[in-house]
């Protein structure tokens, strides 16, 4: 079992990275061999990817959506290298999409969406406590948050600061 973080924790990178959220949509019940052979599919492009270090891919989440939909957040180390993946045409994605497009789509039975952020090292903050390692927190350096340097205020000591400067009593 992971161990969990029982301080508040931050997750650092010097470096950027890349999210890409996709996910599936089950939409018509007759769909579901389809929905079946996806996940089959997108299981073994994430073991591929694990195994690979070179790939660029640092790793994923499920994500639970309701009974006929789901998806994975994804953690790439750059744009660059989620592209290579996607476009190279000996890699497992290439293949997929085009059974999805030509076998799958038309008939409109399962749907796929996804949404894609470049992520500037300065641009993100976490924050964990009584959690393991789970989103970026799995593949940046984690610190205890009182050695963080908060960027854009996700903290809750933020408003706790405000609350204790406001009760201390002003000195005249």
């Amino acid at each position: 079992m992971a161990s969990i973080f029982r301080e508040r924790m931050a997750a650092e990178m010097d470096d950027g990275f890349v999210i890409y959220i996709n996910g599936m949509r089950l939409n018509r019940l007759r769909a579901l061999p389809h929905w079946l052979l996806a996940n089959w599919k997108v299981a073994k492009m994430f073991r591929e990817l694990e195994a690979d270090p070179d790939s660029g891919f640092l790793g994923y989440t499920p994500i639970f959506l309701g009974l006929r939909k789901g998806a994975a957040m994804q953690y790439w180390r750059s744009l660059e290298d989620l592209q290579r993946f996607a476009t190279d045409p000996d890699g497992s994605h290439v293949p997929a999409w085009r059974w999805y497009n030509e076998k799958v789509d038309p008939d409109g039975g399962l749907g796929f969406w996804a949404e894609l952020y470049v992520i500037d090292a300065d641009s993100f903050e976490t924050f964990f406590r009584n959690v393991p390692s789970i989103g970026v927190g799995k593949f940046a350096t984690m610190v205890p948050m009182r050695e963080h340097e908060r960027r854009l205020g996700l903290s809750p000591d933020r408003s706790m600061q405000k609350a204790t400067s406001a009760e201390e009593p002003v000195e005249s």
